[in-house]
């Protein structure tokens, strides 16, 4: 019976550790990350980074909101540009690199050093980025989590990587 137990009590321990020998990223960088409420906030580009445990996510941009050319307002926010696109984040002692992600036949970029460095600040939950411009952005954190379209959207960026 205490063998039985020893046995049930182990392999729960080796389950946990094998669940947990996924996550690259710790709980409290994963979630949904913005510099607006979202990417149609204000009258500024927007940067939004969506995170899962096992560092992969998505990161998405918006420019400014067109003017119109006439230089009528008529009260209503002119169009955005967005694009979006698979990133993998990994946590290197106190910084989070996170790098755009090609998929696995797609030629290398000109430039493989394409990524976000960021810092994370626990008070007020923020992180700040930097990319290849050397423009720091800072983000809030506006979930734990990301929206089941952004995993799905995520969930299928994964299947053609492996």
């Amino acid at each position: 019976m205490r063998r039985i137990c020893l046995c049930l009590i182990l392999s729960c321990g080796a389950l946990s550790l094998s669940a947990n020998a996924v996550d690259v990223l710790p709980a409290h960088l994963v979630g949904t990350w913005g510099t607006g409420a979202s990417l149609y906030d204000g009258v500024d580009k927007q940067s939004e980074i969506y995170l899962l445990p096992d560092g992969f996510g998505m990161a998405a941009g918006s420019t400014e909101p067109a003017r119109r050319a006439d230089g009528v307002d008529d009260g209503k926010p002119g169009p955005r540009a967005i694009i979006g696109f698979p990133v993998r984040a990994v946590l290197e002692g106190e910084t989070l690199s996170v790098r755009v992600l090609l998929p696995k036949n797609q030629p290398a970029m000109k430039d493989d050093n394409v990524a976000l460095s960021c810092r994370h600040e626990r008070t007020g939950e923020k992180l700040t980025c930097t990319g290849p411009d050397g423009v720091p952005m800072t983000m809030s954190r506006r979930s734990v989590s990301v929206s089941d379209d952004v995993v799905r959207t995520i969930e299928q960026i994964r299947a053609l990587q492996y």
